[in-house]
C-alpha cells in the first residue's frame, strides 16, 4: 500500500472499528446494541468515534422515539466537539428537517451558523464561511428575535464584521504598495458602509482619511478625522487624529509625517 493511501485506508479502519464496538464486540460497555444508553456511554466518556456511530444506529432503529431527535443533536454535537465542523452542520439541518416541532430546532440552527463560522481559517485565507455564518445568524434573529442564543449570535456578528474587516484592510495595503489609491479609498469607503458595527471601525476611519489627504481631498481628510473623533474619542487613533488635524493647514509633506503610522495598529 503506498503511503498516500496509508492514513485514509487507517481512517477507515477506525472508523470501521468504532462501528463495531458501538455495535457491541467487546468494548465494556454495559447497555445493548442500538439502544440511547449506549450512546450516552460512549459521549460522556469521550469516545467520540463511537459514540457517533451508536447515536446513528439508535436513530435508525428509532426514529419515532422521544429521544431521538436529542440523539440526532447529540451527534451533531459531537462532531462539533472532533472539529468536524462541515459534518455537524449538515446533522443539525437533518434534525431541522426530520424533527421540526422538537424543542432543540432553535439550538440547532445556532449552532449551525456556529459550524459555519468554526470552518473559517486564518485571515489570509478564504472567509467564505464568514459570510455564509453572517447570513445564517441574520436569518436565525429574523425567526428567534428574543432567543436565549442572542448575546452569542450578535457577539459572532461582530466577529465576522471583524474578519472581514482585516481582510480587506490587507488587500487595502496591498493597493497602497502598489500606488492605487483610488482603490485603497473605495475598499476603505465599502467597508465604511458595510461594516459599522466592527471593533476595527475607528481604524478603517483612520486610513480613510489618510488616503483622502495623499490623494489631495483635504476637505474630504479632515472630516473624516473628525467623524473618528467623534465616534472613537478614547481610541488609540483619537491622538493621531488630533495631531493631523492640527497639521492639516501644513504644507502636504508635513501632513504625510503626521500621518505615518507610528506603533501598532497602523
Amino acid at each position: 500500500m503506498t503511503k498516500r493511501l496509508l492514513f485514509p485506508a487507517l481512517l477507515w479502519l477506525a472508523l470501521a472499528a468504532a462501528a463495531l464496538l458501538a455495535a457491541g464486540c467487546g468494548t465494556g460497555n454495559p447497555y445493548p446494541p442500538g439502544s440511547y444508553e449506549r450512546a450516552d456511554f460512549f459521549a460522556t466518556r469521550g469516545k467520540n468515534l463511537e459514540a457517533v456511530a451508536a447515536f446513528e444506529s439508535f436513530v435508525r432503529r428509532n426514529p419515532t422515539d422521544s429521544l431521538a431527535a436529542e440523539a440526532q443533536f447529540r451527534k451533531a454535537m459531537t462532531y462539533m466537539a472532533m472539529k468536524e465542523y462541515p459534518l455537524a452542520a449538515v446533522e443539525f439541518q437533518i434534525l431541522r428537517k426530520d424533527y421540526p416541532t422538537s424543542p432543540l430546532v432553535e439550538e440547532a440552527l445556532f449552532r449551525e451558523g456556529e459550524a459555519y463560522l468554526f470552518q473559517v481559517g486564518r485571515v489570509e485565507r478564504d472567509i467564505t464561511g464568514a459570510y455564509t455564518a453572517r447570513q445564517h445568524f441574520r436569518e436565525f434573529l429574523k425567526q428567534y428575535p428574543q432567543s436565549s442564543f442572542r448575546p452569542e449570535v450578535e457577539a459572532d456578528l461582530v466577529r465576522i464584521s471583524d474578519l472581514v474587516v482585516r481582510k480587506r484592510l490587507k488587500e487595502a495595503n496591498v493597493y497602497r504598495q502598489l500606488g492605487r489609491l483610488k482603490a485603497v479609498a473605495a475598499t476603505l469607503d465599502i467597508l465604511l458602509e458595510q461594516e459599522p458595527d466592527s471593533t476595527l471601525r475607528d481604524e478603517v476611519l483612520w486610513e480613510r482619511a489618510r488616503v483622502a489627504f495623499d490623494l489631495g481631498e483635504d476637505a474630504a481628510g479632515r472630516g473624516f478625522l473628525e467623524q473618528l473623533l467623534e465616534e472613537f474619542p478614547d481610541s488609540d487613533y483619537a491622538r493621531r487624529a488630533r495631531g493631523m488635524l492640527a497639521e492639516a493647514g501644513a504644507p502636504a509633506g508635513d501632513r504625510a509625517a503626521a500621518a505615518a503610522p507610528d506603533g501598532d495598529g497602523s
